[in-house]
This record gives structure tokens, sequence and C-alpha cells, in this order.
């Protein structure tokens, strides 16, 4: 694997609460991904811990308003983007392979 629970967690506050078998899961996930891809070595474990985040905060909601008098909570709602836009995490993700894919020139040779 890529990163580590450890350094997930350090990235919010919604990752505290799981478990590092939970946190393992997505971290294998994109490492697979991440391992597949043309990218330099020294950029695999930051793209690796990003998507992993991402894949971990698909699932969570967080809490936009909560009430006390007759408890009441509002949950963030993920709006229309899909996939990688749907968390910032999945936003720097994008951000960094873009960054990345323009320094990097594929040239064959035949």
């Amino acid at each position: 694997m890529l990163t580590t629970p450890e350094k997930v967690r350090m990235m919010g506050k919604e990752f505290t609460n799981m478990t590092d078998e939970q946190l393992n899961m997505y971290i294998e996930d994109a490492s697979l991904e991440v391992s597949s891809l043309s990218v330099p070595d020294e950029q695999k474990e930051r793209l690796t811990r990003y998507l992993a985040a991402h894949l971990a905060s698909v699932n969570t909601r967080k809490i936009v308003r909560e009430k006390v008098d007759v408890i009441e909570r509002q949950y963030s709602d993920q709006g229309s983007t899909e996939g990688l836009l749907s968390t910032p995490y999945g936003q720097e993700y994008q951000r960094i392979l873009k960054k990345i894919s323009k320094k990097t020139i594929n040239l064959m040779v035949l």
C-alpha cells in the first residue's frame, strides 16, 4: 500500500472515528488505481492519500446545521456533482493529476 491510515486521518476530522481496517480498504483501492498510473514515484503516495480520503468521505455525511431543542440535524447534500468532483479530496486528486500530466510527455519511437 502506498500510504497509511494515520496519514489519511490527518487529512480531516471525518476520518478520526474510522478504524484502520476501514481506511485500509480505501487505501488498497486507491493504491491499485494509482499504481497503474504513469506518474512519478514521488507523487504516488500523495495521490493515493487524496484518492483514499475521497473514497472514504464519499459515504460520510457532514452535518451542516444542528439544532439543540427538539434535536434536529441537517446533513450536507452531495448535490449533483458526481465522481471526483463530489469531495474536496477528489478535486485535489484531479488537480494534482492534471498538473503532473502537463509536465510529462509521452513519446513513442518508431
